[in-house]
């Protein structure tokens, strides 16, 4: 076997392997905080937006208390989900910092 053939043969494992692993996912039922959970995991931005937007809770609330598998959210998507670092930018604003200046004042 050839150096070519083994590494195209690794390769093709290790994406069949990654796919089974990301559709491992169901959901239990079709609660609030399991849709948030599965709309995370996926990496979809925008079904992640609809979802937030369906549920009526704030990034805030379901960064600090909606649970997956009884984890917080944002340490599941990072150990699950995929794209996990947007998610994680989309969830997590808590790190956000906001000056305001009064440029009337100033003058």
């Amino acid at each position: 076997m050839t150096v070519k053939k083994a590494f195209t043969i690794a390769l093709i494992s290790l994406g069949m392997a990654t796919a089974a692993q990301a559709g491992s996912f169901t959901a239990a039922d079709k609660s609030i905080s399991t849709d948030l959970c599965m709309a995370a995991i996926s990496g979809n931005r925008a079904e992640m937006h609809n979802e937030v937007k369906a549920s009526g809770l704030s990034l805030k609330f379901i960064a600090d208390n909606v649970k997956c598998n009884g984890e917080n959210i944002l340490s599941y998507v990072q150990q699950y989900g995929q794209n996990s670092a947007k998610m994680l930018k989309i969830l997590d604003r808590r790190n956000v910092e906001v000056n305001i200046t009064d440029i009337a004042m100033n003058n």
